[in-house]
Order: C-alpha cells, then structure tokens, then sequence
C-alpha cells in the first residue's frame, strides 16, 4: 500500500480536530454522511482520522463540507 511518510493520508488529525470542535462524535459524522450517500462507518472514520486509511477524494469533499473544512488548507500538511 502507498503511504506518505508511513501515513494512509495526511489530513486525518485536521479531521479529528475539526470534528471534535463542531461536538460530533464519530457516529454523528457518519450519520451525517450518510445523508450526502457517502457511506463512512465510525470505525472507518477512527481509522482515517489516526491516519490509518486512505482517504477518497469524494469522502474527503463530503467530510470537509460538513466540518466547515477548507481543503485549500490541508496542502499545509504537506512537509
């Protein structure tokens, strides 16, 4: 599997961050994607956000609408 640096992605702890200041819990977010047909169990979303999982781009545009994420951001994790 391709990794960057031993990370599946590098946005996963913007993820966390930005989740646990809107108040969702794992389910809550899920819950929520569900809602734009993006199927993203919590223990997916766990997995994404310790940087465990690869990240689809279209799960990557659901998440950052609904946590207010700009994406133009995350190419700030890049180092």
């Amino acid at each position: 599997m391709n990794k960057y640096k031993g990370k599946s992605n590098i946005t996963g702890k913007m993820i966390l961050k930005a989740r646990l200041e809107k108040g969702l819990s794992l389910e809550k977010l899920s819950n929520k994607l569900q809602l734009l047909d993006v199927i993203l169990y919590p223990n997916d979303i766990f997995l994404i956000e310790n940087e465990k999982r690869i990240l689809k781009d279209f799960e990557l545009f659901a998440i950052s609408k609904i946590l207010d994420i700009n994406i133009e951001n995350m190419k700030d994790n890049i180092k």
